[in-house]
């Protein structure tokens, strides 16, 4: 249930935090979103078939948690950048470097990245590795894809040096001033 709670702060987040037309949404974005919704009856299935231990359910309820702290951590510094949502073809108009960018330059994707292993997790089954792979592989082309197009903006240089810096999608420990 944490994590429909969790999913359902994401669905709320495309509606009212992003800068994006729900009537036009990029092509990627739609292929994102049934991925998510495919990923979530599958986890749901998961859960339901059998019985978890408790160490992996535990392990799993810190990992939402702490999904959810970042996401919330980081939709508070990110209230005024108008940023655009996953696979848009728009250049970004901002970047952000405070709050929790200042340790990555995805913490969005990192919150989903935790809520989709956290539960991974706490299924205790292999068969959640399907979805989870999937998940994965679709915020790490969005990332990458994100990253091509301040390439292309006034700010590349300034972003170079961020990237430097900091991780994609875990804090990095090397290379920090």
């Amino acid at each position: 249930m944490t994590a429909l709670g969790i999913l359902g702060s994401h669905v709320w987040s495309m509606r009212y935090h992003f800068d994006v037309d729900l009537k036009q949404m990029p092509k990627g974005m739609n292929m994102l979103s049934m991925l998510v919704l495919a990923s979530l009856l599958f986890m749901i299935f998961l859960t339901f078939i059998g019985t978890q231990p408790l160490t992996p359910q535990l392990i799993g309820l810190i990992m939402l948690i702490a999904s959810a702290g970042l996401f919330w951590l980081t939709i508070r510094e990110s209230a005024r950048a108008n940023l655009l949502a996953a696979f848009d073809e728009k250049l970004p108009g901002s970047l952000l470097r405070t709050g929790p960018y200042a340790y990555v330059r995805h913490p969005f994707y990192t919150s989903y990245l935790l809520l989709w292993t956290g539960w991974a997790i706490s299924t205790w089954n292999i068969w959640a590795l399907v979805p989870l792979t999937g998940i994965v592989v679709a915020y790490w082309v969005a990332a990458r894809g994100e990253e091509r197009k301040f390439a292309s903006t006034a700010m590349a240089e300034e972003y170079a040096s961020y990237a430097a810096t900091t991780g994609r999608f875990f804090p990095k420990i090397i290379g920090r001033t």
